[in-house]
């Protein structure tokens, strides 16, 4: 066997890196650390990236920036059945897009007024003034409509962003409850690698408590809490004494509501040739995903399927490890045939 002269194990490192690097598969992997702000920091991840995309869009594009977004209600009783309310709905989304220097709530402190009306009334009001009394540091606000089966998806009106507003957040209040809501905060549709906005992604929403009432089922009495403690993310042990939002084997929290958003470019059609309607653009209404109940079968953690029920996998149609294995598989046949 004869190496070649200039191919070191050091070469061969970074090019295996950068093939991995290239991969979106990887950056999915590896998407805490792709999407969480840098040290120093004081935001805090609040939602599950599921797929992205970038685009080519930076801070020197000079056009109109909209997001289209879709909301998918994934709260049921077949993935939540403990406590599980008799007419449950969703209130209207309500998303905003602003600056570093604006926050509509985050997991580690307490809520706002606005916060705290939506959590326990549904009600937009207040939040919309916040909204107003932020001058430059919002840009745009948009209002869903409510939704009475929280299995359905609604499109959401589109929002506009800019190189200095490109922070989206959101809440959907979950209704009945004392203070309990889905939703995101600080998403920063900037990419911290390549700086450009991304052309479309994916997120999974957790379950929230605002941190406003005391009360422990979906239709406590209202009970408000003086002082008010920090919003804080449902987990498998801290959950309320029944068990809501729990699996049916009760050994994780099923995902409670999805968010899509696409990118829209300028003012121009989407599709050359064709005036712009927005179907060229909307995400669609419903992606199955790996954590879908399939004939009444509960998947396993974080979306893996049982082994006696087969699988099936989500919009993207790959499977990760899959991916990484075929990835590796490829680039060490091209070290082998190098060093040949």
């Amino acid at each position: 066997m004869k190496t070649v002269p200039w191919l070191s194990h050091r070469h061969l490192c970074f090019f295996f890196v950068w093939m991995l690097s290239s991969s979106k598969t990887v950056q999915q992997v590896f998407g805490e650390e792709y999407f969480h702000e840098p040290d120093g920091q004081r935001r805090e991840q609040t939602f599950r990236v599921v797929e992205f995309e970038d685009s080519s869009i930076n801070e020197r594009f000079e056009g109109t920036l909209r997001y289209y977004c879709t909301f998918r209600g994934k709260w049921s009783k077949e993935r939540h059945p403990n406590d599980f309310p008799k007419f449950p709905s969703w209130s209207a989304p309500v998303m905003i897009s602003h600056s570093n220097g604006y926050r509509m709530w985050t997991g580690t402190e307490t809520a706002t007024l606005g916060v705290e009306s939506i959590a326990e009334e549904g009600f937009p009001t207040i939040m919309t003034n916040e909204f107003a009394n932020a001058g430059f540091e919002t840009l745009h606000m948009t209002i869903g409509e409510r939704l009475y089966n929280t299995t359905n998806s609604q499109h959401l009106p589109p929002i506009n962003v800019t190189y200095d507003h490109p922070f989206l957040s959101s809440m959907v209040k979950i209704t009945p409850s004392p203070d309990w809501f889905v939703g995101f905060s600080d998403l920063r549709m900037i990419s911290y690698v390549t700086e450009t906005f991304y052309n479309r992604i994916v997120i999974q929403s957790y379950v929230w408590d605002s941190g406003t009432d005391g009360g422990l089922t979906y239709t406590a009495l209202d009970r408000d809490l003086d002082p008010q403690v920090p919003v804080k993310r449902f987990r498998t042990n801290n959950v309320p004494p029944k068990g809501q939002f729990l699996s049916p084997s009760r050994e994780y929290i099923p995902t409670p509501a999805e968010f899509e958003c696409v990118l829209r470019v300028g003012e121009g059609p989407v599709i050359p040739g064709f005036p712009f309607d927005e179907s060229h653009i909307r995400p669609p209404l419903y992606v199955p995903r790996d954590d879908d109940f399939i004939n009444g079968e509960e998947p396993g953690p974080r979306g893996r399927r049982k082994p006696n029920g087969g699988s099936r996998s989500g919009a993207s149609g790959k499977n990760l490890l899959t991916s990484l294995a075929a990835t590796t598989i490829v680039v060490g046949t091209m070290m082998m045939a190098l060093v040949l």
